[in-house]
Protein backbone atom coordinates (compact mmCIF):
# COMPACT_ATOMS: atom_id res chain seq x y z
CA UNK A 1 0.00 0.00 0.00
CA UNK A 2 2.59 2.30 1.04
CA UNK A 3 4.30 1.64 -2.94
CA UNK A 4 0.96 2.19 -4.43
CA UNK A 5 1.59 5.82 -2.61
CA UNK A 6 4.73 6.46 -3.22
CA UNK A 7 4.27 5.82 -6.76
CA UNK A 8 1.09 8.08 -7.29
CA UNK A 9 3.30 11.16 -5.64
CA UNK A 10 5.98 10.18 -8.27
CA UNK A 11 3.49 10.02 -11.30
CA UNK A 12 2.10 13.65 -10.43
CA UNK A 13 5.44 14.83 -9.37
CA UNK A 14 6.35 13.77 -12.85
CA UNK A 15 2.87 15.38 -15.10
CA UNK A 16 3.67 18.54 -12.94
CA UNK A 17 7.13 18.90 -13.69
CA UNK A 18 5.95 17.81 -17.80
CA UNK A 19 3.05 20.59 -17.42
CA UNK A 20 5.83 23.17 -16.40
CA UNK A 21 8.02 22.80 -19.53
CA UNK A 22 5.13 23.01 -21.43
CA UNK A 23 4.40 26.02 -20.25
CA UNK A 24 7.84 27.27 -20.51
CA UNK A 25 8.05 26.57 -23.55
CA UNK A 26 5.02 28.62 -25.04
CA UNK A 27 5.72 32.56 -24.39
CA UNK A 28 3.36 34.38 -23.11
CA UNK A 29 1.02 36.98 -24.83
CA UNK A 30 2.48 39.97 -23.04
CA UNK A 31 6.06 38.08 -23.38
CA UNK A 32 5.94 39.03 -27.31
CA UNK A 33 7.93 42.03 -28.85
CA UNK A 34 6.49 43.82 -31.52
CA UNK A 35 5.86 42.79 -35.00
CA UNK A 36 8.45 45.10 -36.88
CA UNK A 37 11.28 43.91 -34.32
CA UNK A 38 10.36 40.20 -35.20
CA UNK A 39 9.78 41.21 -38.79
CA UNK A 40 13.47 43.27 -38.81
CA UNK A 41 15.28 40.38 -36.66
CA UNK A 42 13.70 37.49 -39.52
CA UNK A 43 14.79 39.47 -41.84
CA UNK A 44 18.10 39.58 -40.70
CA UNK A 45 18.70 35.83 -40.04
CA UNK A 46 17.22 34.96 -43.44
CA UNK A 47 19.64 37.46 -45.42
CA UNK A 48 22.53 35.40 -43.16
CA UNK A 49 21.36 31.82 -43.75
CA UNK A 50 19.99 31.39 -40.69
CA UNK A 51 16.43 30.15 -41.67
CA UNK A 52 15.97 28.11 -38.38
CA UNK A 53 15.78 31.56 -36.35
CA UNK A 54 14.08 33.46 -39.11
CA UNK A 55 11.23 30.71 -39.52
CA UNK A 56 11.17 31.10 -35.17
CA UNK A 57 10.79 35.19 -35.68
CA UNK A 58 8.28 34.95 -38.86
CA UNK A 59 5.69 32.55 -37.15
CA UNK A 60 6.50 34.48 -33.84
CA UNK A 61 4.51 37.79 -35.61
CA UNK A 62 1.78 35.15 -36.98
CA UNK A 63 1.15 34.14 -33.46
CA UNK A 64 1.64 37.54 -31.60
CA UNK A 65 0.08 39.76 -34.17
CA UNK A 66 -2.06 37.90 -37.09
CA UNK A 67 -3.46 41.33 -38.48
CA UNK A 68 -0.70 43.45 -38.67
CA UNK A 69 1.14 44.41 -42.08
CA UNK A 70 4.02 42.65 -40.92
CA UNK A 71 2.29 39.06 -40.79
CA UNK A 72 0.90 39.15 -44.31
CA UNK A 73 4.76 39.85 -45.76
CA UNK A 74 5.67 37.10 -42.76
CA UNK A 75 3.63 34.83 -44.74
CA UNK A 76 4.97 34.93 -47.49
CA UNK A 77 8.80 35.31 -46.32
CA UNK A 78 8.46 32.43 -44.19
CA UNK A 79 6.91 30.72 -47.53
CA UNK A 80 9.91 31.33 -49.00
CA UNK A 81 12.18 29.93 -45.94
CA UNK A 82 10.28 26.57 -47.08
CA UNK A 83 11.00 26.44 -49.98
CA UNK A 84 15.27 27.11 -49.62
CA UNK A 85 14.84 24.63 -47.12
CA UNK A 86 13.80 22.53 -49.47
CA UNK A 87 10.96 21.78 -47.84
CA UNK A 88 8.36 21.66 -50.41
CA UNK A 89 5.22 20.52 -48.86
CA UNK A 90 5.11 23.40 -46.02
CA UNK A 91 6.33 25.68 -48.62
CA UNK A 92 3.26 25.20 -50.55
CA UNK A 93 0.96 25.36 -47.55
CA UNK A 94 1.90 28.62 -46.65
CA UNK A 95 2.18 29.89 -50.41
CA UNK A 96 -1.24 28.69 -50.86
CA UNK A 97 -2.56 30.06 -47.45
CA UNK A 98 -1.33 33.66 -48.79
CA UNK A 99 -2.68 32.89 -52.35
CA UNK A 100 -6.15 32.45 -50.93
CA UNK A 101 -6.22 34.88 -47.63
CA UNK A 102 -4.76 38.00 -50.28
CA UNK A 103 -5.75 37.47 -54.26
CA UNK A 104 -5.40 40.94 -54.76
CA UNK A 105 -1.81 41.28 -53.23
CA UNK A 106 1.19 42.87 -55.91
CA UNK A 107 2.99 39.68 -55.29
CA UNK A 108 -0.12 37.39 -55.26
CA UNK A 109 1.14 35.95 -58.56
CA UNK A 110 4.14 35.40 -57.35
CA UNK A 111 2.82 33.14 -54.74
CA UNK A 112 0.73 31.16 -56.90
CA UNK A 113 3.67 30.59 -59.41
CA UNK A 114 6.00 29.09 -55.96
CA UNK A 115 2.99 26.72 -55.17
CA UNK A 116 3.11 25.33 -58.21
CA UNK A 117 6.85 24.94 -58.22
CA UNK A 118 6.93 23.49 -54.97
CA UNK A 119 4.08 21.09 -55.48
CA UNK A 120 6.54 20.61 -58.68
CA UNK A 121 9.40 19.62 -57.14
CA UNK A 122 7.77 17.37 -54.92
CA UNK A 123 7.14 15.25 -57.40
CA UNK A 124 8.17 11.48 -57.45
CA UNK A 125 9.66 9.53 -60.46
CA UNK A 126 7.05 9.20 -63.92
CA UNK A 127 6.22 5.19 -62.56
CA UNK A 128 4.88 6.37 -59.05
CA UNK A 129 2.01 8.56 -58.42
CA UNK A 130 1.94 11.91 -59.27
CA UNK A 131 -0.58 13.53 -57.28
CA UNK A 132 2.12 16.66 -56.61
CA UNK A 133 2.06 16.86 -60.28
CA UNK A 134 -1.40 16.89 -60.76
CA UNK A 135 -1.39 19.81 -57.90
CA UNK A 136 1.07 21.36 -60.05
CA UNK A 137 -0.54 21.46 -63.23
CA UNK A 138 -3.40 23.05 -61.51
CA UNK A 139 -1.27 26.04 -59.82
CA UNK A 140 -0.04 26.92 -63.19
CA UNK A 141 -2.99 26.44 -64.98
CA UNK A 142 -4.90 29.18 -62.83
CA UNK A 143 -1.79 31.19 -62.97
CA UNK A 144 -1.93 30.88 -67.05
CA UNK A 145 -5.97 32.09 -66.77
CA UNK A 146 -5.85 34.58 -64.55
CA UNK A 147 -2.14 36.24 -65.05
CA UNK A 148 -2.23 35.91 -68.89
CA UNK A 149 0.51 38.92 -69.18
CA UNK A 150 1.85 38.19 -66.07
CA UNK A 151 5.46 38.17 -64.99
CA UNK A 152 5.78 34.12 -64.84
CA UNK A 153 2.97 33.34 -67.28
CA UNK A 154 5.61 32.12 -69.49
CA UNK A 155 7.12 30.06 -67.35
CA UNK A 156 4.08 28.44 -66.29
CA UNK A 157 2.81 27.75 -69.52
CA UNK A 158 5.95 25.84 -70.23
CA UNK A 159 5.63 23.80 -67.07
CA UNK A 160 2.36 23.29 -68.17
CA UNK A 161 3.16 21.61 -71.13
CA UNK A 162 5.92 19.86 -69.23
CA UNK A 163 3.87 18.04 -66.45
CA UNK A 164 0.90 17.16 -69.00
CA UNK A 165 3.76 15.09 -70.98
CA UNK A 166 4.77 13.60 -67.49
CA UNK A 167 1.31 12.83 -66.89
CA UNK A 168 0.58 11.32 -70.36
CA UNK A 169 3.53 9.01 -70.43
CA UNK A 170 2.51 7.83 -66.28
CA UNK A 171 -0.74 7.03 -67.98
CA UNK A 172 0.75 4.89 -70.29
CA UNK A 173 3.33 3.00 -68.35
CA UNK A 174 0.26 2.21 -66.08
CA UNK A 175 -1.96 1.30 -68.45
CA UNK A 176 0.67 -0.67 -70.24
CA UNK A 177 1.65 -2.71 -67.13
CA UNK A 178 -2.35 -3.47 -66.70
CA UNK A 179 -2.44 -5.08 -70.51
CA UNK A 180 0.63 -7.47 -69.44
CA UNK A 181 -1.12 -8.86 -65.82
CA UNK A 182 -4.09 -8.99 -68.54
CA UNK A 183 -6.54 -6.63 -66.78
CA UNK A 184 -7.87 -5.17 -70.17
CA UNK A 185 -10.36 -3.02 -68.82
CA UNK A 186 -7.93 -1.09 -66.57
CA UNK A 187 -5.64 -0.90 -69.70
CA UNK A 188 -8.19 0.51 -71.88
CA UNK A 189 -9.39 3.20 -68.93
CA UNK A 190 -5.62 4.95 -68.90
CA UNK A 191 -5.26 4.70 -72.31
CA UNK A 192 -8.60 6.81 -73.05
CA UNK A 193 -7.75 9.27 -70.18
CA UNK A 194 -4.72 9.66 -72.22
CA UNK A 195 -6.30 10.93 -75.04
CA UNK A 196 -8.93 12.74 -73.19
CA UNK A 197 -6.88 14.50 -70.71
CA UNK A 198 -3.46 14.94 -72.57
CA UNK A 199 -3.79 15.12 -76.38
CA UNK A 200 -1.15 17.24 -77.45
CA UNK A 201 1.40 15.68 -74.89
CA UNK A 202 3.25 13.36 -77.40
CA UNK A 203 2.02 10.21 -76.24
CA UNK A 204 -1.27 9.76 -78.28
CA UNK A 205 0.20 7.86 -80.77
CA UNK A 206 1.16 5.35 -78.57
CA UNK A 207 -2.16 5.31 -76.38
CA UNK A 208 -3.91 4.05 -79.84
CA UNK A 209 -1.59 1.30 -80.48
CA UNK A 210 -1.81 -0.02 -77.17
CA UNK A 211 -5.84 0.42 -77.39
CA UNK A 212 -5.58 -1.66 -80.80
CA UNK A 213 -3.36 -4.15 -78.97
CA UNK A 214 -5.80 -4.53 -76.03
CA UNK A 215 -8.96 -4.89 -78.03
CA UNK A 216 -6.94 -7.32 -80.38
CA UNK A 217 -6.46 -9.23 -76.76
CA UNK A 218 -9.99 -9.44 -75.82
CA UNK A 219 -10.91 -10.67 -79.29
CA UNK A 220 -12.56 -7.16 -80.49
CA UNK A 221 -10.94 -6.97 -84.06
CA UNK A 222 -13.23 -4.03 -85.65
CA UNK A 223 -12.79 -1.73 -82.30
CA UNK A 224 -9.01 -2.83 -82.44
CA UNK A 225 -8.76 -2.11 -86.55
CA UNK A 226 -10.38 1.34 -85.71
CA UNK A 227 -7.82 2.19 -83.38
CA UNK A 228 -4.69 1.13 -85.83
CA UNK A 229 -6.53 2.64 -88.53
CA UNK A 230 -7.04 6.37 -86.53
CA UNK A 231 -2.72 5.97 -86.03
CA UNK A 232 -2.30 5.43 -89.10
CA UNK A 233 -4.05 8.31 -90.21
CA UNK A 234 -3.69 10.92 -87.57
CA UNK A 235 0.18 10.05 -86.72
CA UNK A 236 1.86 8.92 -90.13
CA UNK A 237 5.08 9.57 -88.95
CA UNK A 238 4.82 7.36 -85.44
CA UNK A 239 7.34 4.65 -85.09
CA UNK A 240 3.98 2.62 -84.61
CA UNK A 241 2.58 2.74 -87.88
CA UNK A 242 4.77 0.27 -89.86
CA UNK A 243 3.40 -2.42 -86.42
CA UNK A 244 0.06 -0.86 -86.75
CA UNK A 245 -0.25 -1.77 -90.48
CA UNK A 246 0.96 -5.39 -89.91
CA UNK A 247 -2.21 -5.89 -87.38
CA UNK A 248 -4.17 -4.63 -89.92
CA UNK A 249 -2.98 -6.57 -92.64
CA UNK A 250 -2.81 -10.04 -90.48
CA UNK A 251 -6.71 -9.62 -89.19
CA UNK A 252 -8.09 -9.14 -92.79
CA UNK A 253 -6.26 -12.17 -93.93
CA UNK A 254 -7.57 -14.20 -90.96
Amino acid sequence: MRIDTMKKKLAFILIVLAVGAVSGCAPKKDAYLPAPVYFEKGMSSYFAGMYGESETNFKAILESDPLSPEAVEAMLILADVYYTKEEYESAALYYTNFYSMHPGHPRAEYALFQKGMSNFLEMGPVDRDLASAKKALIAFEDLTRDYPGGVYAPKAADMVVFIKKRLAENELIVGRFYLKAKNYKGALLRFGYLLDQYPDSGFSDSALFFIGETYGKLGETRLADEAYLSLVNSYPESRYVSKARNRISAQQGS
